[in-house]
């Protein structure tokens, strides 16, 4: 009996340890927020920087237990199609970075206004260049805060100069005598045809040049506009009228044309295909002696340096004294698709942190963008290239197009583009020597992408 009624007791212990054990919560296992990050709209493709950024990934999954990050990577070539596969398959990434303007432009709608966080955080941007805050702002929404920026300067060839015994053009901004008409004047001196006479010279045969003063713009037309006191965007600030046929689309078209045709101070596309093969610059040859371009060009500085002693001046004032240096930046996004914008927000500041921003702009070749990091990145450069005045790039951020930047949105963005830069092949070729019907026809074509777009967007 007393062996049955301990049974019944270990029994009801037992029931009841069962009861408390099912009823005791089970802790709560919380999976770590992935955040992909989409690396094609701009540099970070290459396998160099892949292995950079995936060593940056792997710190900070090993830094946080709530957020993991992970980089999918697209070259430039694919990056709309691929990014658009993801948009219609529902496997938006959290973030685009880096990204320029134009990728912003691209697919504008898709990015969301990051102001409030930067409200919410009390965000200081005191520390970025203030041009460099106005790049990403776009009709009343901020798409991000600046990584880096790609400033332009004119790059000179020492040697051809010194050979000419022609003064350096002015390396500090300033400079009332530094516009584009001395630049011609120069480039004029410059330019040699194969027997050694300068394209001011009465001897001289531009059938038979060697040697060009000027390489030209190397970023795309609406770089030119603003130049000549006109609007990059070429259309009213409704975006509902072009405005291409007249102003500085129609001055700096003819500049171009004049440079080449009329001055013979730079080479025609024809020329850049057949003496300049394989060349990304015609400056790498050593036989142009200037060319304005942005700082991503750093990537090339080894073949600069293998043309000759090089160095980097101001960009001339226009012809009403505008001095515009172009800009490309980087940026981060993210897509109003995101399952994670808050996460998003997140990651993108601790990349946007001073240390973290050195290194990022390392891999991708730009200038940061806090004031505080200049004097590193000048004297990173300085070490490599000590010969090079690196205060210029600098000083040229407080001359960019911020706003509207070279590559701002416009109405049927792709199509627009690429008819400006038609037009402009069809100068620098050569192919058409009336620069006004190219503009007229210019004029015609993106007009009727306004009206298309409008009538689709009522």
């Amino acid at each position: 009996m007393q062996r049955k009624r301990i049974s019944t007791v270990l029994a009801v212990l037992m029931a009841i340890s069962m009861v408390i054990t099912a009823c005791t919560p089970k802790p709560v296992v919380t999976e770590p927020v992935k955040i992909t990050i989409f690396v094609g709209f701009g540099a970070g493709s290459d396998p160099d920087s892949q292995e950079a950024l995936n060593t940056i990934a792997g710190e900070f999954n090993a830094s946080h237990t709530d957020l993991q990050v992970e980089f999918m990577y697209s070259t430039w070539e694919e990056h709309t199609t691929k990014f658009s596969t993801l948009l219609a398959g529902d496997l938006v990434p959290d973030l685009a970075f880096p990204i320029g303007i134009q990728g912003i432009a691209e697919f504008y709608d898709e990015w969301i206004d990051v102001s409030p966080y930067i409200l919410r955080d009390s965000y200081d941007t005191t520390d970025f260049y203030g041009p460099s805050l106005q790049l990403l702002n776009f009709n009343e929404k901020t798409i991000g805060l600046p990584l880096g920026v790609y400033p332009s300067v004119t790059f000179f060839n020492e040697d051809l100069f010194d050979a000419a015994s022609v003064a350096y053009p002015p390396q500090q901004y300033g400079d009332s005598s530094w516009t584009l008409q001395k630049m011609v004047e120069i480039g004029q001196q410059l330019t040699l045809d194969e027997n050694g006479n300068n394209a001011a010279s009465s001897s001289f045969d531009p059938t038979k040049i060697a040697q060009w003063g000027w390489g030209g713009w190397c970023g795309p037309f609406r770089t030119v506009p603003g130049k000549f006191g006109g609007n990059p965007l070429g259309m009213s600030s409704d975006f509902k009228v072009a405005e291409m046929d007249s102003g500085g689309y129609l001055e700096g078209m003819q500049f171009l044309y004049d440079s080449i045709f009329n001055w013979h101070i730079r080479p025609s596309s024809i020329d850049e295909g057949s003496t300049f093969t394989g060349m990304d610059f015609t400056f790498e040859s050593g036989k142009v002696a200037m060319f304005e371009c942005f700082s991503w060009a750093s990537y090339a500085f080894p073949n600069f340096t293998t043309g000759g002693n090089w160095n980097v001046a101001s960009v001339p004032a226009g012809p009403y004294g505008d001095v515009v240096s172009p800009v490309n930046a980087d940026t981060f996004a993210i897509p109003a698709h995101s399952t994670h914008p808050d996460q998003a927000w997140e990651v993108a500041k601790w990349m946007m942190e001073p240390d973290m921003q050195n290194r990022l702009c390392s891999i991708f070749g730009c200038i940061p963008s806090r004031k505080s990091l200049a004097g590193g990145w000048i004297d990173s450069m300085a070490a490599e290239y000590p010969n090079v005045d690196f205060q210029v790039f600098i000083d040229s951020i407080d001359y960019m197009d911020a706003s509207p930047n070279n590559e701002s949105w416009v109405p049927a963005y792709s199509k627009v583009w690429d008819a400006t830069e038609n037009a402009m092949s069809r100068i620098l070729s050569g192919e058409s020597s009336d620069v006004r019907q190219v503009m007229t026809d210019l004029q015609t074509e993106v007009q009727g992408y306004l009206d298309e777009y409008w009538a689709a967007h009522p």
